[in-house]
């Protein structure tokens, strides 16, 4: 009987032990997150031997694509800044002096001064139209390679190559950085005016100055009311051409004070001064008298006006060279 008993608990607790076996006991939080990274480690390193082929290409790849971009813009800034130096060289030469071979250089120049020396105008505007022609036909669709053609624009409308400067304007005026620059655009548009009256198209120069106006940016819409009171003038529009020259004058006065005498009092002096000069040959009454200048002068030297229009094509390269959305000076071609 103690044998069978004896027995029968041997059978209970090996029972108990089968069970303890198979009933799944939970873990702990500590020894669950060792679970966790455990399995995926495994699982990481058993997808890395499997896949390491593939993934050595991987990697390949990526560093020979890091390689290639900076090469690529390494290139791209060297290509842009041979491209700026180009276009550098053409509007330096534009504002070249003009002397003879045997004229002595200006006692008050620096020794250093980098100015080029031409023999003539027209040496000059070949010198600056070589350079241009250079940025636009070995940089072609860059933002550089648009400036230059709107300086071989100019160049070509001082040379009065109408249907040339044509051309070129109306390629800036339909470029992408046209599209997004407010200044490049208004000197497109003021430039195929220009040429338009120059070939005497006087209609499509007051469509395209219209324009100009209809841009409404600052300065811009002045130039182009200023253009066509000068071209309704000139066709016996007098009331016209008062009434837009009197709003234009309005508009520029509220941009800055030009109560002082200097040149450059605020942005917009040099148009005003030339609003102010047909608005009165157009009505006297219509414009304060201008004050003596110092020394009792009553009008303008010829020196004065020739540094003011040195003022204003400078003003106007420097915005080619470097484009930002402001509007371009008046008659600056």
């Amino acid at each position: 009987m103690a044998e069978d008993r004896n027995q029968n608990i041997k059978k209970q607790l090996l029972k108990k032990r089968e069970e303890a076996v198979r009933r799944k006991v939970p873990l702990a939080p500590g020894e669950m997150v060792d679970d966790a990274i455990a399995r995926g480690w495994a699982s990481s390193t058993r997808w890395l031997r499997e896949h390491f082929g593939a993934l050595q290409w991987v990697i390949v790849g990526a560093i020979v694509a890091g390689v290639g971009y900076a090469v690529y813009d390494y290139r791209a800034v060297k290509r842009a800044e041979a491209a700026s130096n180009e276009l550098i060289k053409g509007t330096v030469a534009e504002k070249g002096r003009i002397a003879g071979s045997s004229s002595p250089k200006p006692e008050d120049d620096a020794p250093d001064d980098p100015t080029p020396v031409f023999k003539s105008a027209d040496e000059r505007r070949d010198t600056a139209l070589a350079s241009y022609r250079k940025v636009t036909s070995s940089y072609p669709g860059s933002g550089a390679a648009i400036l230059a053609r709107l300086g071989e624009a100019g160049v070509l409308l001082d040379k009065r190559n109408w249907d040339a400067a044509l051309a070129a304007y109306r390629d800036v005026k339909a470029s992408p950085l046209a599209a997004v620059d407010a200044s490049v655009r208004g000197a497109a548009l003021e430039g195929i005016g220009l040429v338009l009256e120059g070939k005497g198209d006087t209609d499509g120069a007051l469509k395209s100055f219209h324009e100009l106006e209809g841009t409404n940016v600052v300065g811009q819409k002045e130039l182009g009311m200023y253009h066509q009171a000068r071209i309704l003038f000139a066709k016996g529009d007098v009331e016209k051409a008062k009434e837009l020259l009197k709003s234009a004058k309005e508009r520029i006065k509220s941009q800055g004070s030009s109560s002082t005498t200097e040149a450059a009092s605020h942005p917009f002096s040099f148009l005003e001064s030339q609003v102010d000069d047909l608005l009165r040959r157009i009505d006297p009454s219509a414009v304060e008298s201008p004050a003596p200048a110092a020394g009792g002068s009553k009008t303008m030297s010829p020196e004065d006006l020739q540094r003011l229009q040195e003022q204003l094509q400078r003003r106007m390269k420097e915005r080619q060279q470097k484009p930002v959305p402001a509007p371009p000076p008046a008659g600056s071609r």
